[in-house]
């Protein structure tokens, strides 16, 4: 072999035959031809293992083309094989999963855009849906995900309006599918794309339902912090009654006052500040769990702002994924559905226009009267330190009103509310309750509605119901402002009266001092409906009331005067303006109904809007902390169903025993006679003009004594007003007198039927009361009584006492032309009559319909009658008599009597003319 020495020359090395080697030396060509010899057996090696190498090859390409063809084959095969079992599965799966979206995602939450049945208004409102469909696999197969009961889902999507159209029909979906006032959307749209306007026509009608889109942080932190207090709200509720989940609580409560909440937002991060960011977080972390879900657009493309890390947020949300018109949702991977195609604008008008007419018939589940109410065991307890009622449920718990003087002291209530949400229910819901619970020898009522409602009516006594309700003292029925002035003079007198019954038991300072027992007063409970009326012109009443009402609030809580100030709206009273803190700063109490949210804070407090968020008639928001927000109670008002409260009123009136009715005063009514003579007796030489403006049930006498001056003169239109002045004085004269008088009656007027039933009816009740009634009624035959009554006052011979009933003298023809047969005129006959009448007996009551026919025809003196009652008359008329300083509305069924012995007119409510059916109880009450 060949090796190379220490010097490194080359060196032949030979081998031993026991295979041992020994140097020697070796020939250069020799040493070559060997070389030569490896070198091409080495080229004949490489050259067979190339040439097997390149076979080898040849067979492994051939291997290879023939493996991919059969690959192709198979997956050609096999392919078919799953296409057709897919679809096979698929086809049979359809409609299981048709059944489960309808069952997951009812009515039209589930239901493609371009189905017939989003134009009917079949399945809109059919429930809330716990999935919402986003669109289809290319069978037609719905795929629909969980949201609302999630915290909710970001949406990203590589072409933003491809987001916005998801976000659209989800929205849209969600607000069909909901019952009215279980859902709330609210969107933020700070980029001004107009998305939510698919919802426009819902907005425009019913914005508590998806109120306009906000554009800027100002308006997302209003909603969001209105959103943070309902998720506190709810957590505590969920505690207390050992809920976790929003569902459950509805679930068990029944309660649709509280929708579920879903929170819009376009093109996140977006006009997000850290503020907003904070309350975006807080909400999201329990969202799922109290009814509020979110729906975010998240545009990756947007920066956000410093302190604003987007991933905190959409970490909470579940993933879905826009592509082209494909949608990906996380909890379905691997099944990317077909986007649906945007909704139609009509059918979402369409729509929405159904949503917004289900709303309006929409109604609470309602709570009986009844419930309220503790066992007959319990009624009528003795007062303690307050007056406490149930006025309705918040959930399970009742919603108790507590009027008390101190610790802590909750005197007086204040309740608003828009028309028609409630606000005379609950507060007859109030009034009967206390009722119920306390007896009318603690507890009196002064019940005042100053608007045209006749709620209050029925807790009086009527001709058709014997009994009313035993606590109320003085109920005013429509009443006007100076009724209303009248009993606030009264209250404040009554507290003048307390005061001194407080000084007589050592100073006492607070009503719950004194023990129960005949002196202490009943607590008094004074409702003013509307109380906004006594205020809201710019005179002296107004002035006299407010001064009053402020004296009330601030003194009668010690004095156990209650005070519930009811309108439908407090702004723009003059009056109120400058004395509201005096006034509402003793109210306590706020109970709101459904209201705008400049008229929820006029009377919550400003900030507290909670009001303009209820959704239904009857809901309220209590507050017994003068209107803090932290102190809003949700509540859900009774409803006081009138057959219940009329058998609750007849079951305390009969249990009280109680015969004297309350005073009852009506705008639109006169008085009645029957009412005052069951009240009070009449005197001689005091007949009856009718009754005051005011608390007492006492009438308005008129001093009618056998002298000269004597008589009343009746003026202004109205014959049926009249009639009824006449009937009071000459009834109230025929009751008093010690011996029957006789009656004259003259008519001069052509009677309605009204009219000739009253008359009758007068005649009648006083034939009945032992008097002699002469009537004369042709216009012929008057001129001559007049002359023959003249005559009789001439000779002296009236023959007792006699009145001359005037009706009309207006009406009577030719009064100031002579006579046939006299050489004087009819009307110097009665001018006679009535100067010098009253000294020999013969009085005169007279109706004209103006003053200056009265004159014409009794002479300027007015045949020196001093009392005249003025009925509808023209203001110059009044004038001349009463002054020029006399104001005189002519309101109907009211009068302005002058005396001519007072400073000052004085306004009377005229009685109504008796009717037929009246007389024989009439006549059996001033009998008494």
């Amino acid at each position: 072999m060949v090796s190379r020495g220490r010097s490194g020359r080359t060196v032949l090395v030979t081998e031993k035959p026991d295979g041992g080697s020994t140097p020697g030396p070796v020939s250069p060509e020799l040493l070559e031809a060997r070389i030569r010899g490896l070198q091409h057996a080495l080229g004949q090696l490489l050259e067979n293992a190339r040439r097997l190498t390149h076979g080898e090859h040849q067979r492994a390409v051939q291997l290879h083309r023939q493996l991919q063809e059969q690959t192709a084959i198979a997956r050609r095969e096999s392919r078919g094989l799953v296409d057709a079992r897919t679809a096979e599965a698929l086809a049979e799966a359809e409609p299981r999963a048709r059944l489960l979206a309808d069952r997951l995602a009812p009515g039209l939450a589930s239901v493609p855009p371009n189905d017939a049945r989003w134009r009917s208004r079949q399945l809109v409102g059919a429930g809330i849906p716990s999935y919402v469909r986003v669109g289809e696999l290319d069978p037609g197969t719905p795929v629909a995900a969980p949201l609302l009961r999630t915290n909710g889902w970001r949406v990203t999507a590589d072409r933003n309006e491809s987001a916005r159209r998801l976000l659209q029909s989800v929205a849209l979906r969600l607000v069909a599918a909901a019952e009215p006032f279980r859902l709330r959307i609210d969107a933020f749209d700070p980029r001004l794309t107009g998305t939510m306007g698919l919802l426009g026509h819902l907005t425009t009608k019913y914005p508590q339902l998806v109120p306009r889109a906000t554009h800027t942080a100002e308006q997302l932190h209003s909603v969001l912090s209105g959103l943070v207090d309902v998720s506190s709200l709810r957590a505590s509720r969920q505690a207390q009654l050992g809920h976790k989940r929003f569902e459950d609580l509805i679930r068990e409560t029944g309660r649709v006052t509280d929708p579920y909440r879903l929170i819009v937002l376009f093109d996140y991060p977006a006009g997000i500040d850290t503020l907003a960011q904070r309350d975006l977080l807080r909400l999201a972390a329990t969202g799922g769990e109290r009814g509020i879900c979110f729906l975010i657009h998240h545009d990756p493309s947007m920066t956000p702002e410093n302190d604003v890390d987007t991933k905190q947020l959409l970490d909470m949300l579940t993933p879905v994924a826009i592509a082209g018109e494909r949608v990906e949702v996380a909890q379905l991977p691997g099944v990317p559905a077909k986007l649906d195609p945007p909704f139609d604008a009509n059918v979402a008008a369409g729509i929405c226009d159904v949503v917004a007419e289900l709303a309006e018939i929409a109604v609470l589940p309602t709570i009986d009267f009844d419930r309220t109410l503790p066992d007959r065991s319990a009624w009528w307890q003795p007062v303690k330190d307050e007056l406490s009622t149930v006025i309705g449920y918040d959930d399970r718990t009742p919603a108790l009103v507590r009027l008390r003087s101190g610790n802590p002291a909750l005197p007086h209530v204040l309740v608003g509310g828009a028309v028609g949400q409630g606000k005379s229910n609950l507060l007859l819901v109030m009034i009967h309750g206390l009722a119920a619970r306390y007896a009318p020898a603690d507890l009196e009522m002064y019940l005042l509605d100053f608007k045209h409602g006749v709620e209050f009516s029925a807790l009086g006594p009527a001709a058709e119901r014997q009994h009313w309700l035993p606590h109320v003292r003085v109920l005013g029925v429509h009443s006007d402002r100076a009724f209303g002035l009248a009993v606030l003079r009264h209250l404040s007198d009554e507290l003048a009266r307390r005061s001194e019954i407080f000084k007589s038991h050592g100073n006492v300072a607070d009503i719950a001092e004194l023990a129960p027992g005949p002196d202490r007063p009943p607590r008094l409970l004074v409702v003013l409906d509307e109380f906004q009326v006594l205020l809201e012109d710019d005179d002296e009443l107004a002035d006299e009331a407010a001064k009053l009402l402020e004296r009330l609030v601030r003194l009668g809580r010690a004095y156990g005067v209650h005070v519930v100030l009811a309108t439908q709206t407090i702004e723009g009273v003059k009056r109120l303006s400058t004395r509201r803190d005096s006034i509402f700063g003793q109210v306590p109490y706020r109970i709101a109904l459904k209201t705008t949210p400049a008229d929820a804070q006029a009377i919550l407090r400003n900030g507290n809007t909670a009001a303009a968020e209820l959704q239904f008639r009857g809901e309220a928001v209590l507050n017994a902390n003068f209107g803090s927000p932290d102190d809003n109670q949700h509540v859900l008002v009774s409803f006081a169903d009138k057959p219940v409260l009329d058998d609750l009123r007849r079951e305390l009136w009969i249990k009280s025993g109680t015969t004297h009715p309350p005073r009852v005063f009506h705008l639109a009514e006169p008085a009645r006679l029957t009412d005052t003579a069951a009240a009070v007796k009449p005197e001689p030489g005091r007949p009856w003009t009718g009754l005051p403006i005011a608390v007492t049930e006492a009438p308005v006498p008129v001093e009618v004594r056998p002298e000269p001056g004597a008589g009343v003169l009746v003026l202004g239109d109205g014959p049926v007003d009249a009639l009824g002045v006449l009937s009071g004085l000459a009834l109230s004269t025929a009751a008093a007198a010690v011996n029957p008088p006789r009656f004259v009656l003259m008519d001069g007027t052509n009677s309605s039927p009204d009219v000739a039933d009253g008359k009758g009816a007068l005649i009648q009740a006083l034939r009945q009361l032992g008097c002699e009634v002469e009537t004369v009624d042709k216009h012929d035959d008057i001129a001559p009584r007049l002359f023959s009554l003249r005559d009789t006052v001439r000779n002296g011979q009236v023959g007792g006492e006699t009145y001359l009933l005037g009706f009309g003298f207006h009406g009577v023809p030719r009064m100031q032309l002579h006579a046939e047969g006299f050489f004087e005129s009819p009307a110097n006959a009665l001018q006679d009559i009535v100067r010098d009448g009253p000294a020999q007996g013969l009085i005169t009551f007279g109706w004209w319909n103006r003053l200056h026919v009265c004159t014409e025809h009794l002479g300027y003196g007015r045949a020196n009658v001093a009392t005249h009652v003025f009925l509808r008359h023209p203001q110059d008329g009044v004038r001349a008599v009463c002054g020029p300083l006399v104001r005189w509305a002519s309101e109907p069924h009211r009068a302005l009597l002058w005396d001519g012995l007072h400073p000052e007119a004085q306004v009377v409510v005229p009685f109504a003319a008796l009717r037929s059916d009246e007389v024989d109880r009439a006549v059996e009450l001033v009998r008494r």
